[in-house]
């Protein structure tokens, strides 16, 4: 079998990083959802459970019920346009649909805290800080393993005694890991927390889509902004968008939605105080 590393080796800067995100993404939205239901949550009993609901929606729709429909995406492949528009479209429709019926849920369960206005962001810490954790931190740990035996030197062994089946599909992680710098890993955490602040953000459009009972129609504009924000990664995927390309897209894109939901939610919340 050829050699696939020939003595090269992954930057300790790009395996510290790594360290760093898989710490990060981990303690971020844990850590935000402690100070807020410590320090913000009025009342506190039932604050622990919204959380716990945003992790469950998104575990059970994006994790769950939207994976079937990802295997129809490959008739698009050679489609870069069509095939973007289909993935951001079906995370967006499964996402904003779940996170929709979780604030429902939580309205008939725990209605007390409906109108709290921290709820959507303990909902978006849950939702997004779930996403957060299995993208930013497991799918980091996988890399990092994989860096681990490459300067160890025991990929080579690794990979001969892998199946042909799963052999190219390691080759090119250890490939693109050798190629990885620390620039890059710190791009990837920069996206990671980009997208947290973006999940917050879509739940409190949702939370004040339901608070101020608009009609069912409205939920287009969360799917549509989720789409909005997925588009560009769904082109990286296929190759006709670059990875740096990307992240700055993410980065300006992200920072344009939360923009707009913090002014809507600042105005939203002044003339509530002027209603009071």
């Amino acid at each position: 079998m050829e050699k696939v590393v020939n003595n090269q080796m992954v930057s300790q800067s790009a395996v510290t990083m790594m360290l760093i995100q898989m710490l990060i993404c981990l303690a971020l939205p844990i850590g935000l959802a402690v100070w807020v239901i410590k320090r913000r949550s009025h009342p506190k009993k039932g604050a622990t459970k919204i959380f716990f609901i945003g992790m469950g929606i998104f575990f059970l729709f994006a994790g769950i019920l939207e994976g079937p429909f990802r295997g129809i995406a490959r008739q698009f492949q050679h489609t870069p346009w069509a095939y973007a528009l289909y993935g951001a479209l079906l995370a967006g429709v499964f996402e904003e649909v779940g996170r929709f019926l979780g604030f429902k849920f939580i309205q008939k369960r725990i209605p007390d805290k409906m109108n709290d206005p921290e709820t959507p962001f303990l909902y978006g810490l849950g939702h997004g800080g779930l996403e957060m954790i299995l993208v930013g931190s497991m799918t980091v740990l996988s890399n990092y393993l994989f860096a681990m035996l490459i300067n160890s030197g025991s990929i080579e062994k690794v990979l001969s005694q892998t199946p042909a089946s799963s052999r190219s599909a390691i080759t090119a992680v250890v490939k693109q890991l050798m190629g990885m710098s620390a620039w890059t890993v710190s791009l990837s955490l920069l996206e990671r927390i980009m997208a947290l602040a973006v999940q917050i953000a879509l739940s409190v459009v949702v939370w004040l889509l339901i608070v101020k009972r608009k009609q069912w129609f409205w939920l287009l504009v969360p799917i549509g902004l989720h789409a909005f924000i997925d588009f560009p990664a769904a082109l990286t995927q296929v190759g006709a968008l670059s990875v740096t390309v990307e992240e700055f897209l993410l980065v300006g894109q992200s920072l344009l939605i939360v923009g707009l939901v913090y002014w809507l939610w600042q105005r939203t919340m002044r003339n509530r105080q002027v209603s009071d």
